[in-house]
């Protein structure tokens, strides 16, 4: 059975009755936003504004409507020339999706007014929200369960300290609830869910980029929970679709029903994976939504820092060649979930640490500085990451061979000397991970090493590490 087909299975086999009711009624993560009622109370909330002359008025309706005309009839175009010569299925899949885009301009064309703002809100809206199914969460986790045990058997939940995930638990449901995690690969969501989820925790919707949104990807992601946002050009290097004022007010609003009911949510507030390693100044935008949430609500919000570490950086090559402007963003999430698993297979003991920090509340009466909050946030996210056994000898390396004569050769002796308190199991394991990546090679002397990629041993080195 092909990856496609199998997953056409599974979402077939979510939508029984049965099942979801057993769901609904035994497991941790339950039925929970309705996507019809959310559609119709963030569409009545844009009308609204339109028609009070808020933020969505006239100008901001014409200028959304002409860029989507524009990026309709680019892609349009693209289509059109990748049907030419196609036979087969994939020439029925690029007719169906010519057709659509066609359906979309002749009736956008035709709109005015509310009427426009009225289809574009559902136009965006139904790429960005969720459509989340308990059932399918299950039947996804058991598979992954079995085919990747690997990566999965790594993942650790911890807490920062004793009863932390018990008291994240009780907050989860009843008030809103933002995991902030540091972001190093495209496939982070899936440990930090599979962690949670061991947690007894409910999953939270997961703020992703459009970059995600690939092969399979785009049949599994919305089903657990996922939230795309589309950040690329929507014009050709000309606009980004957060430069589009519907979309992006639709997308602020969609989230604001989804808090106001309670919905936890994950977001990356670096934006994007560290390409140095270091954890990155956090972007402030989703965080200074949410301000503006508790202060027009009057409600609390609970910022949970969430630190995520790997004993082996999934992408940590391609992450290196990012550097010299090669396009890393490929691969669905079945790719990524069997190199994951290819790589944990080839090393015995590894792990990837999940782990949870106190949560930070926020209330309307005493709302913090954003950058101040938002470094501190971060920061403690740093603070909370398990260092792992290349995250340790990465810098003891490279900090032994810095002041040393010999720039790029170091024995075991030479390491324990530097740090006689660290276990010597541990730089072991080290070395052997660094040896089998060929980020080191064997010396001419017993025991000794030569260091044969210090970009990638750096990249190591600075996990733990602000760049702020």
């Amino acid at each position: 059975m092909k990856i496609d087909q199998a997953i056409d299975f599974l979402i077939g086999l979510s939508k029984s009755p049965v099942l979801l009711h057993l769901v609904n009624r035994f497991a941790v993560n339950k039925s929970r936003i309705q996507r019809e009622r959310l559609f119709a109370a963030v569409t009545k909330y844009l009308l609204a504004d339109y028609g009070r002359d808020g933020m969505l008025g006239d100008l901001s309706v014409f200028e959304a409507k002409s860029l989507q005309l524009m990026h309709d009839n680019i892609l349009l175009r693209r289509l059109k020339g990748r049907a030419e010569g196609t036979v087969g299925e994939r020439q029925s899949n690029l007719k169906r999706s010519i057709n659509n885009i066609e359906q979309r301009i002749d009736a956008l064309k035709k709109l005015e007014g509310p009427d426009t703002l009225r289809f574009l809100a559902n136009t965006y809206l139904d790429d960005i929200a969720p459509d989340f199914n308990p059932t399918f969460l299950i039947l996804f986790r058991a598979v992954a369960k079995r085919l990747f045990n690997n990566f999965v058997n790594s993942i650790r939940a911890v807490e920062k300290s004793p009863g932390t995930i018990n008291e994240v638990r009780h907050l989860i449901g009843d008030e809103p609830v933002f995991f902030i995690a540091n972001h190093i690969s495209n496939a982070d969501h899936l440990p930090i869910l599979f962690a949670l989820n061991r947690a007894h925790l409910i999953s939270p919707v997961v703020i992703a980029g459009s970059n995600l949104y690939r092969g399979v990807s785009e049949k599994i992601l919305p089903r657990l929970n996922v939230c795309q946002l589309k950040r690329d050009d929507m014009i050709e290097k000309k606009i980004k679709w957060l430069g589009n004022p519907i979309y992006i007010e639709t997308f602020k609003q969609h989230n604001q029903y989804m808090w106001l009911h309670n919905e936890p949510y994950l977001f990356y507030p670096e934006g994007g994976r560290s390409r140095s390693g270091k954890i990155l100044k956090p972007k402030v935008g989703i965080i200074k939504n949410v301000f503006e949430f508790v202060e027009k609500t009057s409600r609390s919000a609970y910022f949970v820092p969430l630190s995520l570490s790997y004993t082996c950086v999934p992408e940590d090559l391609a992450i290196e060649e990012s550097r010299k402007g090669v396009n890393i963003s490929y691969g669905d999430i079945i790719q990524q979930l069997v190199e994951l698993n290819r790589e944990y297979g080839r090393f015995k003991d590894t792990a990837t640490y999940v782990n949870l920090g106190l949560p930070m509340k926020v209330t309307a009466n005493k709302i913090p500085d954003l950058e101040e909050f938002s470094d501190e946030l971060m920061k403690r996210v740093r603070d909370g990451i398990r260092p792992t056994p290349t995250y340790d000898v990465a810098p003891m390396i490279l900090n032994l061979c810095e002041a040393g004569e010999k720039k790029n050769n170091f024995s075991i002796e030479e390491l324990i000397y530097t740090d006689p308190a660290c276990d010597l199991k541990r730089i072991t394991k080290g070395l052997e991970i660094f040896s089998a990546k060929k980020f080191i090679r064997t010396g001419k002397d017993p025991g000794s090493y030569e260091i044969a990629n210090p970009d990638l041993l750096k990249q190591y080195a600075n996990r733990t590490e602000c760049e702020f």
